[in-house]
């Protein structure tokens, strides 16, 4: 069974310097059909002015990943790092027992659009830490690219649960197929482009939340970005 998440039917927080549309329930968004799917809690699709962004604040016992799409975020957190994620990098932070951090624009002109990307670990505990790298595109073209699952491997995030994540990039009328095994879930997020599946048109923004398929196909009708969740069902 599949369930179509239609981007206009998102929460939006709309601050002065942020504009944040929820997939799932968050902050003053809340809607009970809409609480996460599996290990994934949040997706927030983040537009952030030049100069401005996420003062220090605090999390615990989190997988949190950032993807930025264009311009550039500045990072600084309690555990020791700096640094600036770029258009194109991922960022990954286990914030374990307890961290403070910042996600500032790093620009004083342009904005800053990106990914944010809540996934509940399966155990708490354990210190926290980061890890931070481009996405390899000429591997994820026409083609579903591993950029974060639960086995240790130094060219991608390590989470916490039984979560794989794909990132693809499409050309244009390229169909890209992804197995499932039994008992698994997903949830397609189109980060930009236009593809069909199963006879519906998904644009940017728009989701696919499923349960217990075989086989997932996905057909790019323009040049295409996709982020796929792999998830233990239930």
């Amino acid at each position: 069974m599949a369930l179509i998440h239609d981007k206009t039917l998102r929460g939006n927080s709309k601050l002065g310097w942020l504009d944040s549309y929820h997939t799932f329930s968050f902050g003053g968004f809340h809607d009970p059909s809409r609480m996460g799917h599996g290990a994934l809690r949040v997706l927030n699709e983040d537009f952030v002015i030049p100069g401005a962004g996420f003062a220090k604040h605090g999390h615990e016992e989190m997988d949190i990943l950032t993807y930025v799409i264009s311009g550039a975020l500045r990072h600084e957190d309690s555990i020791g790092n700096s640094s600036v994620i770029h258009a194109g990098d991922f960022q990954h932070m286990y914030a374990g027992t307890g961290v403070v951090h910042s996600e500032m624009n790093a620009s004083q002109n342009e904005a800053v659009h990106f990914l944010q990307i809540w996934i509940i670990p399966e155990h708490k505990g354990g210190a926290p830490d980061y890890f931070q790298a481009p996405v390899k595109y000429e591997a994820a073209q026409n083609s579903f690219l591993p950029i974060g699952g639960p086995d240790q491997d130094e060219q991608r995030v390590t989470l916490r649960s039984d979560t794989w994540v794909y990132l693809a990039r499409l050309d244009g009328n390229t169909t890209v197929q992804k197995n499932f095994a039994p008992d698994r879930a997903g949830f397609l997020h189109i980060v930009d482009g236009m593809v069909e599946i199963d006879g519906h048109r998904l644009s940017a923004g728009d989701g696919l939340q499923f349960n217990e398929i075989s086989k997932l196909s996905v057909t790019a009708r323009s040049e295409a970005e996709l982020l796929l969740f792999d998830l233990a069902s239930g």
